[in-house]
């Protein structure tokens, strides 16, 4: 059994009390500040613990005197192994959520300072250690034996029935029936990315005489350290470099998602590890590319859902691959079942929250949905709708953390929208304000002298837009909104959007920012947004560019979305021949239906284009007609005369200037010959 103790006091007895502790405990590590623990050999700051991912500790001390980093704290409680020990160093447990944690500065937005943040999340985390049973407290002043810790117990591990099945499940993807692709989850400790490496190993040493290529993506090369440790334990014969296992013809290489969409890399198998901290349209176009492939995820993740990609992503398998398999991993390898350790970390950062029972919205109508906001000092108060209201954020986005229960209790620009059924929450939306900068604050801003934290769309128009009279605009940005899948498509979202907006006092300007997709983006257009900015870089977890909407409130709303949105659809279409020309013509089709082209081509244009599509002249010599087609397809929704092949060759042949080959290789096109051939073919259509 793991255990956690809390040490409770003034900071310089905590760090003096836990060195007297961990005596007899010399490779424990100490997250924390570097500058107050001089005479330790492992400290590591909390904005850098992910790198202990993957590995195993003994004893872990968290100096929470140095600030409660939430993310931190559920991603090392998971590395301690059976029979180790987690340290808690806190001020006094009654004191704590009046502490100035030094972490409120993540939560600090402008004019807000530290002292004015109320402390409830500290409140909730230090109530919940209080009335834990089995959770040992050491506070200053009680009368406690100075003995250090026990020396751990050795701790042998060894391979489950569920993960030996893992691994034979993956080398048979490999070898099996191509599209028919594996996804496993489990939670933390159950040895999901230790089995992928040890079957990746059985692959790599069975094709020893063939050339042989297993590519590895995840949202971050720490999230698969221990994958590549199993596996280069098992291929001593192996060169080793950063995210690499190599010889002449075989490899074992890490690649980011992004990257992985860019460089278009062959591999004879794709192991996709953590998927539910990557998108899922991601997620489809790499379903799409590779035939073998396999995805793993942590159930109760700090970083993403594995319940959530599994509702959000199994429709999307049924319709491309109907031949999936679906197998979990729930024996724990590292600690015991049924660890007090990791319900803890569950319950205290909400890792396990769950939106209410499918069976509970039975019979629902949307009249019967009762919008309401709900304060965080009431939210606080009510430990269900909390669970309830979190579980459902955790269920619908991606990269939902520990950190966003925290803003949410405790940010101080946060408001909150309740969509209620039958007193069960049937939807949420999160939004925060923005803008209202003073004119000291905007002459710093444009001057690049300060860059506050917290404003994203103020700043973003301002100076990326072009339109500095954002800055003294109020906004208020809708971060997460989220409903229910059992009610899903019954204008749930829409009456949420409609009642903020409504009831959205002292705002000139709703708006939204988020990795753009076809699916979201009609959502948000359907809602009367629209785009003013979309990010010339992709994301590199998401490998998806973040989409600028904005719906106007008052009269300055209206001015600046038309100043800003006129400036979008003249720079857009450049875009796309430069900055943007990776973009997927599913995202930036739907973006340019408002480009100012009012009329088809005229008659001489068409003249021109019809004897290109027949062979008559070549593609050179009407360049120009063949843009103006291709915006005016795109504005008018005569695309839809295209195929989706079609559609993908012609637009980001005219509007992307990929060059041929390129095309002919993504599409599967004989060659040059071919693609002059589609080409001509669209634009018959089109006319």
């Amino acid at each position: 059994m793991r255990h956690f103790l809390i040490v409770a006091g003034s900071a310089a007895w905590c760090r003096e009390r836990a060195a007297q502790l961990l005596t007899d405990r010399p490779g424990a590590v100490w997250i924390g500040d570097k500058a107050e623990q001089q005479s330790l050999k492992r400290i590591i700051p909390a904005n850098r613990s992910k790198q202990l991912l993957g590995q195993e500790f003994h004893s872990i001390v968290f100096d929470a005197h140095c600030g409660f980093d939430a993310d931190a704290f559920a991603a090392v409680s998971g590395t301690i192994n059976s029979h180790g020990y987690l340290l808690l160093l806190t001020p006094p447990l009654h004191q704590w959520p009046g502490f100035e944690d030094p972490d409120y500065q993540r939560i600090c937005v402008w004019p807000v300072t530290a002292d004015k943040i109320k402390g409830r999340f500290l409140q909730r985390l230090s109530s919940m250690f209080l009335h834990t049973p089995g959770v040992e407290i050491i506070s200053q002043g009680d009368a406690h034996e100075s003995a250090p810790l026990p020396s751990p117990a050795s701790c042998i591990t060894t391979s489950t029935d569920d993960q030996q099945q893992a691994i034979d499940a993956i080398v048979h993807v490999a070898s099996g029936h191509r599209s028919r692709p594996l996804v496993i989850t489990a939670d933390r400790g159950r040895g999901k990315s230790a089995a992928l490496g040890l079957a990746a190993a059985i692959l790599l040493n069975k094709h020893e005489h063939d050339k042989y290529h297993i590519v590895v993506t995840a949202p971050a090369m720490h999230a698969v350290e221990s994958l590549f440790r199993h596996a280069g334990a098992q291929l001593p014969n192996f060169s080793s470099r950063q995210g690499r296992l190599f010889t002449q013809d075989r490899s074992l290489s890490f690649v980011a998602p992004d990257q992985l969409l860019k460089q278009q890399k062959s591999a004879d198998i794709l192991l996709v590890d953590e998927a539910a901290a990557i998108p899922a349209p991601l997620l489809e176009t790499l379903l799409q590319r590779y035939k073998r492939i396999v995805f793993s995820t942590t159930v109760h993740g700090y970083e993403g859902t594995g319940r959530g990609f599994a509702i959000r992503f199994r429709s999307t398998l049924d319709r491309l691959t109907p031949q999936w398999r679906e197998m979990q991993l729930s024996t724990p390898i590292r600690w015991d079942r049924d660890d007090p350790l990791e319900q803890l970390t569950f319950d205290a950062l909400l890792m396990n929250a769950e939106p209410a029972e499918d069976d509970a919205f039975a019979n629902f109508t949307p009249d019967q949905l009762e919008i309401s906001r709900i304060t965080q000092d009431a939210l606080l108060q009510d430990e269900q709708t909390l669970r309830q209201l979190f579980g459902l954020l955790v269920l619908a986005h991606y990269r939902t953390r520990p950190f966003d229960l925290r803003y949410l209790l405790d940010g101080h620009n946060v408001e909150i929208l309740l969509g209620r059924y039958r007193g069960e929450i049937a939807a949420v939306a999160v939004a925060v304000r923005e803008g209202g900068f003073d004119d000291a604050m905007v002459s710093q801003i444009l001057s690049g002298k300060r860059r506050p934290h917290g404003h994203l769309a103020p700043q973003t128009l301002a100076l990326h837009c072009a339109q500095p009279q954002a800055l003294q605009h109020n906004f208020l940005r809708i971060m997460r909104i989220a409903v229910h899948p059992a009610i899903r498509r019954n204008g749930v979202a829409t009456a949420l959007l409609k009642e903020l907006a409504s009831t959205a006092e002292e705002i000139d300007t709703v708006c939204t920012s988020f990795g753009a997709s076809s699916d979201l983006m009609a959502l948000w257009r359907k809602n009367s947004f629209q785009p003013v900015r979309l990010g010339l870089t992709r994301e590199a977890s998401s490998g998806c560019h973040s989409l600028l909407m904005l719906q106007p409130v008052t009269e300055n709303g209206r001015q600046l979305l038309q100043q800003a949105r006129g400036r979008f659809l003249k720079q857009f279409p450049l875009l796309l021949t430069d900055s943007l020309n990776a973009l997927e013509s599913r995202i930036f089709l739907p973006l340019l239906q408002d480009t100012m082209l009012s009329s088809a081509s005229s008659s001489e244009s068409r003249e021109l284009l019809s004897r290109f599509a027949a062979a008559q002249l070549p593609f050179d010599a009407v360049f120009p007609e063949l843009v103006e087609l291709a915006i005016w397809a795109s504005r008018s929704g005569n695309a839809v005369r295209l195929d989706d092949k079609q559609q993908e060759l012609f637009f980001c042949r005219i509007l992307q200037r990929e060059p041929i080959q390129s095309l002919a290789t993504r599409l599967q096109l004989a060659g040059k010959r071919e693609v002059q051939r589609s080409l001509q073919d669209a634009v018959q259509k089109l006319l």
